[in-house]
C-alpha cells in the first residue's frame, strides 16, 4: 500500500523542469559575450576612423551617402544568398531538409565576427549559431569555407577588370593572375567535393554521400560576382565628388573593390582585413584624385561597409524575435 495519490483528472502532475548542464551554460554564456564583444569591436571601429573621414563625409551631398549605402544592402544579402545556397546544397546532399532552419540569421550574426582579429571568429560564431538553431558544426564550417573560395573566385574574375592598372603600380600583386585559374580550377564540383570530405575527415565526420551539385556552385558564383557589383556600385557612387562618374571608373573601382576584399580575406589576421582592402583600394582611387582624397575614400568606404553590416544584422534580429513571438503565440493558441 502507497501513501500517493491519484492526481485529479481536472489536473495535471507537476514534471520537474529539464535542467541544464554546467558545460551547456557555459557555452551559452561564451556565445552571448563573444556577440556583445564583436558588436562593440564593429562600434568602435567607426568611432576610432571617424575622425579621418569626417571631412570629406560633409563635403559630400546627402545623396551620395544614402545612395551609396543603400547600394551596400543588396551586396551584403546577395553574400547571405549565396552562403545559403552552399548550405543548403550541403544539407540536401545528406538529403536533410533546410526548411525552419535561421540560415539568414546565422550568417549575417556570424559575419560581423569578422570585425575581431583573425577572420577565423566568423566562422566560430556561424558554427555556434547554427548548432544553436540544430545543425552540425561541421556543416557550417564547411558551408563558410565553401562560401569563401567561392567569394575568392567571383572577386578575382571581377578584379581583372582593374588589375592591369593597379599591376603597373604595385608590381608584386601580379601573383594574382596566377592564383585566378588554379581557385576557377577548385570550384570544380567533384574537387570541392573532394576537398569538404578531406575537411569532415579531419573533423572526424562523415563525408558526404554524394558530390556538391554544379547547380550550387555556379548559382553561388553568380550571386558572388552580383555581390561585387553592388559593392563597386557603392565605390562609384561615393567618389563622384572627386572624379566623373564613367562606366570606364565604374569597371575599375568594382574590380578594385573586389580585389581588395580579396587581399583582406587573405590578411586573415586582420579584423575584417583592415588596411589590405584600403591599400589595393588606395592604388586604383590615387589614378584618379589626391593621394589624401583616396586615403580618404578607402576609409570612409570601410566605415560605410561597417554600418551596413549593423543594419542587416539588426533587420535580422527583430525579424526573428518577430517570428520567435509569432510561434510562441500559435502555440499557445494551439494548446488553448
Amino acid at each position: 500500500m502507497t501513501n500517493s495519490h491519484p492526481v485529479p483528472p481536472n489536473e495535471t502532475a507537476e514534471l520537474p523542469e529539464p535542467t541544464v548542464g554546467g558545460r551547456q551554460k557555459l557555452i551559452d554564456f561564451a556565445r552571448r559575450a563573444l556577440m556583445v564583444l564583436v558588436f562593440a569591436a564593429a562600434a568602435y571601429f567607426i568611432v576610432v576612423n571617424w575622425p579621418q573621414v569626417q571631412e570629406t563625409v560633409f563635403s559630400l551631398h546627402w545623396w551620395q551617402l544614402v545612395l551609396s549605402l543603400l547600394a551596400l544592402i543588396p551586396g551584403v544579402l546577395l553574400g547571405m544568398m549565396m552562403w545559403r545556397v552552399v548550405m543548403v546544397g550541403i544539407l540536401r546532399s545528406r538529403h536533410l531538409s533546410p526548411e525552419g532552419k535561421s540560415l539568414n540569421q546565422i550568417y549575417l550574426v556570424g559575419q560581423i565576427g569578422k570585425y575581431l582579429p583573425g577572420s577565423v571568429w566568423a566562422f566560430v560564431l556561424q558554427m555556434e549559431l547554427g548548432r544553436k538553431n540544430g545543425l552540425a558544426r561541421a556543416q557550417v564550417f564547411v558551408a563558410s569555407l565553401i562560401s569563401t573560395g567561392v567569394t575568392v573566385g567571383a572577386s578575382l574574375v571581377v578584379g581583372a577588370m582593374a588589375l592591369p592598372l593597379i599591376i603597373t603600380q604595385q608590381p608584386s600583386l601580379q601573383w594574382l593572375y596566377i592564383v585566378l585559374p588554379f581557385v576557377l580550377l577548385a570550384m570544380n564540383p567533384h574537387i570541392v567535393t573532394f576537398l569538404v570530405n578531406v575537411v569532415l575527415k579531419a573533423l572526424r565526420r562523415p563525408p558526404l554521400p554524394e558530390r556538391i551539385r554544379a547547380s550550387t556552385m555556379l548559382q553561388a558564383f553568380g550571386l558572388g560576382v552580383a555581390m561585387y557589383c553592388f559593392f563597386g556600385l557603392h565605390l562609384w557612387i561615393l567618389v563622384g565628388h572627386e572624379t566623373a562618374l564613367t562606366i570606364g571608373n565604374l569597371m575599375l573601382l568594382t574590380g578594385a573593390l573586389s580585389l581588395g576584399m580579396t587581399a583582406g580575406v587573405l590578411a586573415f589576421l586582420l579584423p575584417a582585413g583592415v588596411g589590405a582592402r584600403e591599400f589595393v583600394l588606395y592604388l586604383a582611387l590615387a589614378g584618379l584624385m589626391t593621394a589624401g582624397a583616396a586615403t580618404a575614400i578607402a576609409a570612409l568606404s570601410r566605415i560605410m561597409f561597417t554600418v551596413a553590416d549593423l543594419l542587416c544584422v539588426g533587420v535580422a534580429f527583430i525579424h526573428l524575435r518577430k517570428t520567435a513571438k509569432a510561434e510562441k503565440a500559435n502555440r499557445i493558441t494551439k494548446d488553448d
